[in-house]
Formats: C-alpha cells, structure tokens, sequence
C-alpha cells in the first residue's frame, strides 16, 4: 500500500502544482486586478483645533483639499462595487511638517484587504498658517443718487454703528472701513431698508474674503428725506449805545437768505428765520458792533439747513456818533388839539421863534425840513398821561410834541403854558 501512494511522487507533485497554476491562470482570467481612477475625490482634515485652539487660523493652498485623480488598484470585481464615495482621503494636523504640508492617507470603506494599492494624483495638503486677528469698526452708511428736485437727503441712520471682524491677520489689517452704501435716486419720501454691509481698504477698494467672519451681516438703514424751501433772514438788535451814540441803521448780515429742509407740513409755514434781538446786543457800544452767530441756533423745531456749512452769519450794527442841530420854530407852527367837550385850551403866544436844539446823525439832521416842523399840544393825551379823568379849570405846563420820530430829538423837551377853561353856557 505504502509503495502505490509514494510510487511516481515527482510525477504526481508536478501534477499538483500544475493543477494549482491552472486555477490561478483560470481565475485571473475571470477576475484580473486592474487600475481605476476615481476623480475629486475631497480630503478631510484631522484635529483642526490644535490650529485654532493656538489663536490661530488656517487656508488650504492650491485646493489641495481635493485631489483630482486617485488611482485604485483592486480585482475587477472590488471595482464593480467601489465608487468615489468609498475612498476616504485624510490629513491630520498631527503631522503637520515645518512648511505647513500634511501627507494624504488613502483608505476604502470597502474592500479594504482586496485593495492592492490607492495613490493620489497629490500626497500632500498645503497650508498656509497665520495668526488670527480681530477688529472692531464703525459702520458708516452713504447714498448715492439724487433725489427729487426740491428735496435733500437729511439724516442717515443705522440699526448698528459698530461691526466686528475676525480672520488671518494679513486679511484684517486690509480691512480699513465698513459700509452700507443707500441709493436715493428720485427719492421725495423717507427711505427704510435692509443692506449687506461691503468692507473695504484705505483706497476704497472693497475687499470679499470667505475667510473674514462677521458679527453682522446686513444692517437696517433709514434715510429722512426733506422738502427745501429759500426764505429770508431778519436781524433783530437790543440795547442802546453808550451816550452820544446811536444805530445808524438796522441791522445786516452776511447770509440774507438760508434754504431751509424739513417735513412739507412744516416748510410752507416758514416765512423766514428771526435772529433775535438779544443775540445782537448793542450796549454801550461806540463804534460798529460786529458779531458771529450760529443760524442752526435760531431755526425752528425739526427744520434743518440744507447746507450746514453755511450756517455762520456775520452780523453787523452801524454805530455813529450824534451831533446838534439848532433850529428856529415859530411859534405858531404850535397848536393845541384833542381839547376836551365843553373846554376851550389857549397856549402862551410867541413874540419871536422859538430856538430848539435837535439831536440825531448827521444824515437825519440834514434832512430835516424846518418849514415842514409842527408842534402840537393833544390835551386828551395830556390828561391820561397826568391821570385826569376829568378837565378841570387852570393853567398847566404841558410838553409839545413836535413829531420828529425816533432818528431825530430834542435835545431838551419844550414846555409851554397851557390854560384849560370850561366854556360858559
């Protein structure tokens, strides 16, 4: 028995191994082991934090975070059941190198021990690596456009007036300014809208950064839009000047006319702006007074000016020294009206004219006409400034009132002899 199984054993050896090559050649040729290329296939980053846990902040450089090939070498059959989505491409911050690179690790989901081999069109995930930087700004809204014709833009207002960003510092300390910027064109009523808020660099170029994170966003804006209306402007003045002295004439200012801006219902009810009087305070003053006023100050509620950097006036008082004047009144240029019912009043008759001292400017003096001068003596008047209620029989001194206005006065008030009589029935 022992002689059958060991007797031609070189021959039944070679039998087996040929046997067994047959089964390898027969099933290769059924399942061969092949190359497939699976494309964009994205890389994972392991243990980020260790990045951003040290302040800083990360860019994956030259979208190395996907890798366009990825050849697998399998049988035919693990092929058939491997897709994109089984291979799995990873790159942990562990074994980050010192330029920042980090080697790809190819793995399957499937198949894992069949595979024979997975290789990327990249090995490598390139970073660039740099301090994080935070910064606080003012967030500012402009218009753009016009508005309506008779219309301005009056206040601009946001929701938020500060913003705050955060990424590489490279990128942050680019970022200089942080707008909204509003458009008015043909605008008459207020606006109120919501905006994206746009960064930009000292030069004004606007700055677009996925890698700057923001507190906000957008931002609510609101835009008053005001009527205009051109109306005058009146000076006031108060105070006398020191004796000797007087106004030589009203007062007058650099701006006459101011465009004002506000709500229609208030505009149409403006016909001008009053500076008032003790804003220009002539008091004892003995040259030309000149002062400075803010006209934003004497404006009323909720009107506004439509140029702001006009709002300075000049104000000026012309301030001259009196001078006298002697004239010659005659005395029956005086008469005597408003005599009460039932009275007759006669006045002291003058033999010659009656010599007065007038007091004004020298323009006012000049143009005073004697022969145009009255006096007159009002009775009534005379007896509610003495408290009399009723006339009474006597002889009085009374004040002649030679109407002369407020340029020209008497230097001293002339006083004559009046007598009141009743008439006899």
């Amino acid at each position: 028995m022992k002689n059958k199984l060991t007797a031609n054993m070189g021959l039944k050896l070679i039998s087996l191994l040929f046997a067994f090559v047959l089964w390898l050649v027969v099933n290769n040729m059924e399942n061969p082991t092949i190359t497939e290329t699976y494309v964009n296939v994205p890389v994972k980053l392991l243990n980020t934090d260790l990045i951003t846990d040290a302040g800083k902040v990360y860019e994956i450089l030259d979208g190395t975070d996907v890798v366009e090939r990825v050849s697998v070498k399998a049988p035919k059959s693990v092929h058939s059941a491997l897709n994109a989505g089984n291979i799995t491409a990873t790159a942990d911050i562990n074994d980050l190198s010192s330029l920042d690179t980090i080697s790809i690790k190819f793995s399957s989901s499937i198949y894992g021990d069949d595979i024979e081999s997975i290789k990327g069109s990249i090995d490598t995930v390139k970073l660039n690596i740099e301090n994080k930087k935070s910064k606080t700004l003012a967030l500012k809204a402009n218009v753009a456009g016009e508005v309506a014709s008779g219309y301005i833009v009056g206040e601009v207002t946001t929701d938020q007036n500060l913003i705050r960003i955060s990424g590489p510092e490279s990128v942050i300390d680019q970022v200089s300014k942080a707008m909204v910027e509003v458009d008015v064109t043909g605008f008459t009523n207020d606006i109120g809208t919501n905006l994206d808020i746009r960064l930009y660099d000292a030069d004004e170029h606007l700055i677009q950064s996925s890698r700057i994170s923001q507190n906000i966003r957008s931002v609510g804006v609101n835009v008053s839009i005001y009527q205009t209306a051109e109306v005058p402007v009146h000076y006031n003045v108060s105070g006398t000047p020191a004796d000797g002295y007087r106004i030589a004439q009203t007062p007058s200012g650099s701006v006459e006319t101011v465009l004002i801006a506000g709500k229609s219902n208030v505009i149409r009810n403006i016909a001008m702006i009053e500076v008032p009087a003790e804003a220009v305070d002539v008091t004892g003053q003995t040259g030309d007074y000149v002062v400075e006023l803010n006209l934003k100050e004497y404006l009323p509620d909720n009107v506004h000016l439509a140029d702001a950097s006009l709002a300075k006036t000049e104000v000026t008082v012309m301030i001259r020294q009196e001078t006298s004047r002697e004239v010659d009144i005659p005395g029956t240029a005086i008469e005597v009206t408003n005599v009460p019912e039932g009275f007759r009043a006669s006045i002291e008759e003058f033999e010659e004219d009656i010599a007065v001292t007038l007091i004004g400017l020298p323009s006012d003096l000049s143009a005073v006409r004697v022969n145009e001068i009255k006096g007159t003596v009002d009775v009534q008047k005379w007896m509610e400034e003495e408290g009399m209620e009723e006339a009474t029989d006597g002889y009085y001194y009374v004040e002649v009132d030679f109407g002369l206005g407020e340029d020209v006065e008497m230097a001293q008030p002339l006083t004559i002899l009046m007598h009141l009589s009743e008439i006899a029935e």
